[in-house]
């Protein structure tokens, strides 16, 4: 609520992967990538979160629940607009009304939760409660996705600036409430013939004189008709229907003057507080912490930081190329596998599955410059054909190569893809070329270490 988002998506990739969350995308190349972008940190964990989230998925869940929690309020809205409109006329059923136990029933209690309002939100330190604060009560949902949701809402409900989002909503709710009261006295007014009278047994007609002389100076100001002293003094225990005009006037203004104004200012005033507080990333977390130190040791170490990323795999480079996408050897089951692989705009190349497709493929590169993302299935054998195929691409594309080792999720489930991708690793490795692992795979190869960061942040 309080982030943006932007924001929010980076929260909720966080949440997700502390607790082992598989991703559509591999998070570790995305990191190792962006670790040359120019741009701010904070940018640029912005940047890596929508990268992982590349089927916009988690994106589309946030959306969702912004859509039902502006459901729920637009529902409460209407509701209390609806309540506050019925309570008023069945409130105005009688012809012969005492104006202060109108004006009473109308605005007795919103002026009293006003002042509270006003009073909780000078008191320092204190944090906003009720069904906003506990996302758990309109988040429903067990799945893995959604609790994590619940979390990242219930810590913006929690955070000191949540007190102004709390009040901008409260004051639009009983902003609704009193438009219903306004137009149920105006449509009343208008059809039907009312007398007012008033009662005290304690005030003197001298007192309600000077009270209701304070009480119309603000609407007789803005051009509301109110009754004077004699018309005061006539409707004391009996109905005046020559004032009753100017005395439905006051109702009105009245209304206007002490319910809907003063709302509105405190909803004005909510909603700028909101937006200057608005939410940042709290990279004070372990968890950003770690990230961004993976991408600051480069700048200490260079030299030792790419000698270590040698030893495993060679290190990810993105160039400035444009970038193609092809299978080798046979098509794959998902015909969109190359779609926002490390964030890029891939051009889909098609198969390279025959001798007449290789040889076109190889004449493409060498006239132009291209980036080449390479999809092999993880789980055949890097048998000498396709290697030596994947020499003659690696060396005809000028703007490098990487290969993305494809596999399906019973494959992944099984286990069985641990053999031959130890013998892809050797294989590129040897020809120093950059690959991607399958991204369910290497996610729940890493499951004991989002573990532990769970448990640290």
């Amino acid at each position: 609520m309080i982030l943006n988002p932007q924001q929010q998506l980076a929260e909720l990739v966080r949440l997700l992967q502390t607790r082992g969350h598989v991703f559509v995308a591999d998070p570790q190349p995305i990191t190792e990538v962006l670790r040359h972008d120019p741009t701010p940190v904070a940018e640029r964990l912005l940047k890596r979160a929508e990268l992982i989230d590349s089927d916009r998925a988690l994106h589309r869940r946030l959306q969702r629940t912004q859509a039902y929690w502006r459901l729920l309020l637009l529902a409460a809205s209407v509701l209390l607009f609806a309540a506050g409109f019925s309570a008023t006329m069945a409130l105005m059923a009688a012809e012969n009304i005492n104006f202060f136990y109108v004006l009473m029933s109308v605005l007795g209690l919103n002026t009293l939760m006003l002042l509270l309002w006003l009073l909780l939100t000078l008191m320092p330190g204190r944090l906003p409660g009720g069904v906003a604060a506990n996302p758990a009560l309109w988040l429903r949902g067990r799945d893995a996705v959604t609790q994590a949701v619940v979390h990242l809402y219930a810590d913006n409900a929690h955070s000191p600036a949540m007190r102004w989002y709390a009040g901008k909503t409260s004051h639009r709710l009983w902003l609704c409430s009193l438009g219903g009261i306004w137009l149920a006295l105006w449509l009343m007014l208008l059809v039907r013939q009312y007398s007012f009278n008033w009662e005290s047994t304690l005030l003197s007609s001298d007192s309600l004189v000077a009270l209701v002389a304070a009480l119309a100076w603000l609407p007789e100001k803005l051009g509301f008709a109110v009754p004077d002293a004699q018309a005061v003094i006539h409707s004391r225990s009996a109905a005046d229907g020559a004032a009753a005009k100017l005395w439905g006037s006051l109702l009105v203004g009245s209304v206007l003057c002490y319910g809907l104004l003063p709302r509105g200012l405190a909803w004005l005033l909510c909603a700028l507080m909101a937006r200057r507080q608005s939410g940042r990333l709290p990279l004070e977390k372990p968890y950003y912490q770690h990230i961004i130190q993976q991408w600051q040791h480069k700048v200490v170490d260079a030299d030792r930081v790419a000698e270590a990323a040698a030893v495993a795999a060679p290190p990810l480079r993105l160039s400035e190329a444009p970038k193609w996408a092809v299978l080798l050897d046979a098509p794959w089951v998902d015909e969109y596998w190359y779609r926002n692989v490390l964030g890029q705009d891939w051009l889909n190349k098609g198969v390279a599955d025959e001798r007449s497709a290789q040889a076109a493929l190889l004449a493409d590169l060498n006239a132009h410059a291209a980036q080449l993302l390479l999809g092999v299935r993880a789980a055949s054998v890097p048998d000498r054909g396709v290697l030596r195929q994947l020499d003659a691409l690696a060396q005809a594309a000028q703007g490098g190569v990487v290969v993305q080792l494809l596999a399906d999720s019973a494959q992944t489930r099984s286990g069985s893809l641990n053999d031959t991708l130890a013998q892809w690793h050797a294989a590129l490795q040897a020809r120093q070329i950059a690959w991607l692992d399958p991204a369910a795979h290497a996610q729940q190869q890493r499951l004991p270490e989002n573990t532990v960061a769970e448990s640290q942040s």
